[in-house]
């Protein structure tokens, strides 16, 4: 299944739905870093944002380093930003919100 690409007009738009999230333009991709207490509550975050990819069959670049976790989200089928790297990523900030 293919989703469509997002032009920069339309990535502009969504971001403001996002705003702890950054726009990498020159990589098409969507990131947000985020630093916890301690590692169990790191690592916790991680598995259950890997839930919700599942869920969503969207499956981000996660980084974890200690307490830090990474998120980068672009399309691979469409080689860029498409509306769900911006589900994914509100969904995450609802997550964080309510759990974390």
């Amino acid at each position: 299944m293919t989703h469509e690409r997002f032009n920069q007009a339309q990535i502009e738009a969504r971001m403001k739905s996002i705003p702890q999230w950054t726009c990498d333009f020159s990589n098409a991709s969507i990131s947000n870093e985020w630093q916890f207490e301690t590692y169990k509550t790191a690592i916790a975050m991680l598995v259950k944002v890997s839930n919700l990819a599942e869920i969503q069959n969207h499956h981000p670049e996660i980084t974890s380093a200690y307490t830090r976790i990474r998120i980068k989200l672009w399309t691979h089928d469409a080689n860029g930003l498409t509306n769900k790297d911006f589900e994914l990523a509100e969904a995450i900030d609802k997550l964080v919100a309510q759990e974390f």
